[in-house]
């Protein structure tokens, strides 16, 4: 069985191959009313409720209008199985905390008559908040992110052993290597230890080749020439030295401690008076040292704002009731985002002492952001991981843990300053990129995969075809450059591997 989905700009075929999920309905409905102790027959309607990025969920109904939720994931969901099994303890055990989470009524990891992984869940009361978050009133904003914070004040209450992903050791095999156990109700689920930087450097030296950036719209900034991968295997290298030097002496700061992986409003479900029912999506959860996990979801965040960066209280200028339409419409939204950034923080520094501390640390955003870029896979692009080392060496007295005498230990790593100017010039120009990328998909209406809904669809690819039209006419007495502008154009189809 198959469903339509939303189309994409380009690429549409890829998107929709990566999402192609045959399974047979009939044994889904079976499941789904076996889970709750009633005959197949009983089962009145099966209908798909929503596309994420990695899972499709489908409604199975019943007689007596009771319902069960069937969460199938994509064949381009990773890692396989483990993705299923993880977020099933997951979700089991922060409900043991006190945390909202919808409750696991039966799972699959391995083949079954279904055809696919699944996760059956029973049906939380309220509505996602989704695009509604933006219109609350002030009062409302703030029911919710005091619930928010309430609910991630229990998980950084939780005294977890390890860092890792959290499983049931049914569903982990005998040779798992370095793990953890914690005692939970009638199981025992476990914690495995990662060292992504360290994976993804033996990953590159083994099988990476020279590529292209991904994102076509920062192949202009490398003159359109593929970017050897050795060069971020020597930042990987370089990251792994500073490693050590990286983490906190505070053992407070090195606790570790599970979050919600993706916070955003789509993720919170609410009741009509906006308190929260329950939280969804805990897919590809971590457990992490505090330092790491630490910070603001970025739905509440607003770090590119002075004031908010400042800690100031909001308020709404003086001459507000004056101003046109459009004027108090953009202030309004400057406005929210700034409530919503100081107050997120203004009721973890009250309620979640932990978090707050992480969050006071000066370089902890610095920590976090290098972490993530050394984590991430090798796609073409080496500058943030580069940009992110030339900034720790930049704050090095600040970050390195001083030596009993109370001298600053040697960095590991050197770059020079003709170095640094270098990529100090290449982040700016990649921020200019993205600057211009945000401005153009919000004019075509699409997400930054191509995504666009159905209605908006022409729409956003006769705006796409005139834009290229635009930018072809702009460098038609340069060939080469038009050739490139061409064959690496961001809104048509392209090869994904090159």
């Amino acid at each position: 069985m198959s469903y339509n989905l939303s189309p994409f700009t380009y690429n549409e075929n890829k998107r929709f191959a990566e999402r192609y999920l045959p399974f047979n309905i009939d044994e889904l409905k079976k499941v789904a009313s076996n889970a709750i102790n009633k005959p197949e027959t009983d089962v009145t309607s099966l209908q798909k409720l929503a596309e994420g990025g990695f899972n499709r969920i489908f409604e199975v109904r019943m007689q007596d209008g009771t319902s069960v939720l069937a969460r199938l994931p994509y064949p381009s969901t990773f890692p396989r199985r483990l993705a299923v099994a993880s977020e099933v303890a997951t979700m089991d055990f922060v409900r043991t905390r006190g945390v909202p989470t919808p409750l696991v009524l039966g799972y699959a990891v391995d083949e079954n008559p279904v055809g696919s992984e699944y996760i059956l869940m029973e049906k939380l009361p309220g509505r996602p908040m989704g695009d509604a978050w933006i219109h609350l009133s002030a009062q409302e904003r703030l029911k919710v992110l005091l619930h928010i914070v309430k609910f991630e004040a229990k998980l950084f209450a939780i005294n977890l052993p390890a860092s890792g992903s959290i499983y049931y050791a049914r569903d982990l095999s005998p040779g798992t290597p370095k793990y953890l156990t914690i005692t939970f109700v009638d199981d025992d689920p476990r914690l495995v230890l990662q060292t992504p930087a360290e994976k993804e450097l033996a990953w590159i030296r083994a099988y990476a080749r020279p590529r292209f950036p991904f994102d076509r719209a920062y192949r202009e900034t490398f003159d359109y020439k593929r970017v050897d991968p050795k060069d971020h295997a020597n930042s990987l290298a370089d990251y792994i030295r500073l490693a050590p030097y990286l983490v906190p002496t505070c053992p407070k700061l090195n606790q570790p401690v599970l979050r919600h992986p993706d916070l955003q409003p789509n993720n919170i479900f609410v009741s009509e008076d906006f308190s929260i029912t329950g939280l969804i999506d805990w897919q590809h959860s971590l457990v992490l040292p505090t330092f790491l996990a630490a910070g603001m979801p970025r739905s509440f965040q607003n770090y590119d704002d002075q004031q908010s960066m400042s800690f100031v209280p909001p308020q709404l200028p003086h001459d507000f009731d004056s101003m046109d339409e459009d004027e108090r419409a953009e202030v309004r939204e400057q406005f929210r985002r700034r409530h919503v950034h100081f107050f997120y923080l203004g009721f973890t520094q009250r309620m979640n002492e932990a978090h707050w501390h992480a969050l006071e640390q000066e370089t902890g955003l610095l920590k976090r952001r290098i972490f993530d870029h050394a984590s991430s896979p090798w796609e073409g692009l080496n500058t943030p991981l580069q940009m992110d080392t030339a900034l720790v060496l930049q704050h090095w007295s600040k970050i390195a843990r001083t030596n009993p005498d109370g001298t600053v230990p040697v960095c590991p790593v050197e770059v020079s300053e003709q170095g640094a100017q270098r990529r100090a010039a290449l982040d700016e120009s990649l921020r200019e990129v993205d600057s211009e990328m945000e401005r153009i998909n919000g004019v075509l209406g699409i997400a930054s995969d191509g995504w666009t809904p159905n209605e908006s669809f022409e729409n956003a690819r006769e705006k796409a075809r005139f834009i290229r039209e635009e930018r072809l006419a702009a460098v038609a007495d340069e060939p080469w450059l038009k050739e490139m502008t061409e064959q690496h154009w961001p809104f048509d189809d392209w090869d994904e591997e090159l």
